[in-house]
């Protein structure tokens, strides 16, 4: 996968519509843009089943297919649950929560970092909540 750098060099050295056609049909196969797309790309790529996904993520069963079907736009914690379960990287889950249109982690924000924390220790949504709790902060919902 290219770095954006890299994309946005390739995108700005277009000098067509020929090359721009190839551009846009190489972030379309790369780049999901939709958060059911990206989940299941990963859940593949990883060989994870739903029923990990479901039970580390503490969604419940039905609610959790249908976003991974489309079906459903979960809102930030629900995606914080799904990243904490995949043990998606801090990028990753900031791709996750762009491609939804939730807000990005920011480091200035206590939830945040405590959320930064937990994805970059790889904990789970249970030790993460304990984590939250304990800095008097919400828990994911």
């Amino acid at each position: 996968m290219k770095d954006t750098d890299n994309l946005l060099n390739q995108l700005k050295n277009s000098q067509d519509l020929e090359s721009l056609s190839s551009y846009l049909s190489t972030i379309e196969t790369e780049y999901p843009d939709s958060i059911s797309e990206y989940l299941k790309s990963i859940l593949k790529e990883r060989q994870l089943s739903m029923a990990d996904v479901i039970k580390k993520s503490r969604i419940e069963r039905t609610y959790c297919y249908q976003i991974f079907n489309g079906r459903k736009k979960p809102g930030r914690d629900k995606l914080l649950a799904i990243a904490l379960a995949l043990n998606l990287s801090f990028e990753e889950t900031q791709r996750l929560l762009e491609i939804a249109n939730e807000g990005v982690l920011y480091a200035r924000s206590k939830r945040d970092s405590i959320l930064i924390y937990s994805l970059n220790h790889k904990m789970s949504v249970l030790d993460t909540n304990f984590l939250l709790n304990q800095y008097s902060e919400l828990e994911l919902r």
